[in-house]
C-alpha cells in the first residue's frame, strides 16, 4: 500500500479550483463584453431615435425662403376645387 501524499494532493486540488476560477472569469468577462455591447447598440439606437425626433425642432428657420413660394393653401384648394368639378369626360374626345 502507498502513503497518501496530502500536500501533494492539496496542491493539485489548488491548481484545479485556480483553473476553475480563471475558465469562470473567462465566462464572466466574456458575458459581461457581450452584455456592454447589446447595451452600447441599445444607447446608439436610442439616441439615433431621439436625435431623429428632434431634428425637425431645431432645424426650422423663421426667415423668409429665398426661393420662389408656391400659391397660398386657399388658392390651391380653390385650383383643386375647380378641376375636380370642372372636370368633363365628354371633353376629352377627338374624332
Amino acid at each position: 500500500m502507498t502513503p497518501i501524499d496530502i500536500p501533494t494532493i492539496e496542491r493539485q486540488a489548488r491548481a484545479l479550483r485556480a483553473q476553475e476560477i480563471q475558465r469562470l472569469q473567462g465566462l464572466f468577462a466574456e458575458r459581461l463584453r457581450l452584455y456592454a455591447l447589446l447595451l452600447g447598440n441599445s444607447a446608439l439606437s436610442l439616441l439615433s431615435l431621439v436625435a431623429a425626433t428632434l431634428r425637425p425642432a431645431f432645424s426650422w428657420n423663421p426667415q423668409q425662403a429665398s426661393g420662389k413660394t408656391g400659391p397660398a393653401l386657399g388658392v390651391r384648394l380653390n385650383r383643386l376645387a375647380r378641376r375636380l368639378f370642372a372636370w368633363n369626360p365628354q371633353a376629352q374626345r377627338h374624332c
